[in-house]
């Protein structure tokens, strides 16, 4: 049997894309999250900065490995498009709604967190 992402998130306070879910904050910010579809697992990625920020960083990869080294169940990286990204890979395995929109909003959180420190705005 198929595991439907999109039935994990008929929640208030998620907002659905073509390709993923925008997770929307009590403080009135919000943080898209592309979702992708593996055999095994689900891929969650939310763009953290674009080309043009990372540019401005001096020591971006390096930023990408502090970063991650003090969060959970996160990892963030430069792409080869020069994207800062975060990401999250949840196994289908078991994995129950509560689980699943968990580790969507500590993600979104965790991206909208850093990208704040980093351009101090909302733009992604």
């Amino acid at each position: 049997m198929k595991t439907d992402w999109r039935q994990f998130c008929q929640n208030a306070g998620f907002t659905p894309l073509d390709q993923g879910i925008e997770v929307h904050f009590e403080s009135g910010r919000s943080q898209k999250v592309s979702i992708e579809d593996h055999e095994d697992a689900f891929q969650l990625s939310s763009l953290v900065a674009r080309p043009s920020v990372v540019a401005e960083l001096d020591d971006a990869p390096l930023r990408c490995w502090v970063r991650t080294r003090s969060v959970h169940l996160v990892g963030f990286r430069v792409d080869a498009r020069a994207r800062l990204i975060a990401e999250a890979w949840l196994p289908k395995a078991g994995l129950t709604p509560e689980e699943f929109q968990f580790v969507l909003r500590h993600l979104a959180a965790e991206a909208d967190r850093f990208e704040f420190q980093l351009t101090g705005r909302d733009q992604e």
